[in-house]
């Protein structure tokens, strides 16, 4: 589990502007519309973090949203929003909301916590909390070649691969809707970066362990956004990027 408050204050800060996080609530906003109800649906976050999936649906008026979080640090950022959300455990999801009573489930960048067994309860679990037909959508940090300083600072113990995708949705369980790498345009850079990381570190373990999360001057923060928006809307398939991005249906 994340236990750093000071990677929470610094999501908090930035995650409203970060071409990072405005490309992957975007995502998330544009998978809602696989949806009868699109916006009208019964929207879960489900390791909400800061919050600013949450505030991001709201403000494009999404009317029913909730979320938790183990994280007092996490909570308490998403109450000074005024956002609904409760303490909960991904553990012990079918808690947090009654059986087959949400139609729309995220989870973002939580999966990479737990064991592969873990994993796959956890889905399970969500699964059961989505009513016939709802969606799962969930983000992951992808493909080994992409770990770095990042990684140990937010405690990514996998990264995940397409070959993952049958173990954690599996196709008796699930209809795979999306599956897609990104940000791909910007995948030499990221990994140029995170080998630099690495090699940094193989020379001074003593280094200091901190996230890649930073924004970045405004002109460029805004063109990073604009590539890739652009991308994931108009390029389904990618190769590769340091996220992968997943929409399944429950069947």
């Amino acid at each position: 589990m994340l236990n750093r408050p000071e990677e929470f204050d610094r999501m908090a800060q930035v995650e409203g502007e970060h071409w990072w996080y405005r490309a992957l609530h975007q995502l998330v906003a544009d998978a809602t519309a696989l949806h009868p109800r699109r916006r009208q649906a019964r929207v879960l976050d489900a390791g909400c973090g800061a919050g600013g999936l949450l505030q991001f649906l709201r403000a494009l008026g999404f009317p029913h949203l909730s979320g938790f979080d183990i994280s007092e640090t996490a909570l308490e950022l998403c109450r000074q929003r005024g956002l609904p959300v409760i303490k909960g455990d991904l553990r012990e999801a079918e808690r947090m909301a009654a059986a087959e009573s949400q139609e729309v489930i995220v989870s973002n960048d939580t999966l990479y916590f737990f064991t592969p067994a873990e994993q796959e309860e956890i889905v399970d679990g969500l699964r059961r909390l989505l009513a016939p037909g709802g969606l799962l959508v969930l983000n992951l940090p992808a493909l080994k070649a992409f770990r770095g300083r990042h990684d140990l600072a937010v405690g990514i113990r996998q990264r995940f691969s397409r070959a993952d995708i049958g173990r954690l949705l599996k196709p008796a369980r699930f209809e795979l809707c999306r599956a897609c790498f990104w940000p791909f345009w910007l995948a030499p850079a990221i990994y140029g970066a995170r080998l630099a990381q690495r090699c940094r570190l193989r020379l001074d373990p003593a280094l200091e362990i901190k996230s890649d999360l930073w924004l970045p001057p405004r002109w460029l923060n805004a063109g990073l956004a604009r590539l890739t928006r652009w991308e994931n809307a108009w390029l389904p398939w990618k190769p590769l990027g340091s996220s992968l991005f997943l929409v399944a249906r429950k069947r």
